[in-house]
């Protein structure tokens, strides 16, 4: 894989046709596969250009996010210093190989 490109998961000229053609109603995208490989470069997400259809909502990756995202990422931040800190076993630790 190419750095700065995500493997597809959507056929994007399917998607353009469907929602083109009115078989697909409406569409809300939120990754895309072609990300900027350099700092500064300006690339878009995908050679169509679905922003300009009325049936599509783009967001830059963030529809995850929600008011109560960070305040629960300090919360178990905040919990687990508090284990550490009284000699406990960590909670939701990522293994690096």
């Amino acid at each position: 894989m190419q750095r700065g490109v995500r493997d597809p998961v959507v056929d994007e000229d399917a998607l353009d046709e469907a929602l083109r053609s009115g078989q697909l109603g409406g569409a809300a995208l939120d990754v895309w596969y072609a990300y900027p490989s350099a700092p500064g470069e300006r690339r878009q997400p995908s050679r169509h250009p679905f922003h300009t259809l009325p049936n599509v909502l783009m967001t830059p990756h963030s529809s995850g996010l929600t008011r109560h995202t960070f305040s629960a990422r300090a919360a178990d931040i905040a919990a687990n210093i508090r284990r550490l800190a009284a000699g406990e076993e960590l909670m939701n630790i990522v293994e690096y190989p």
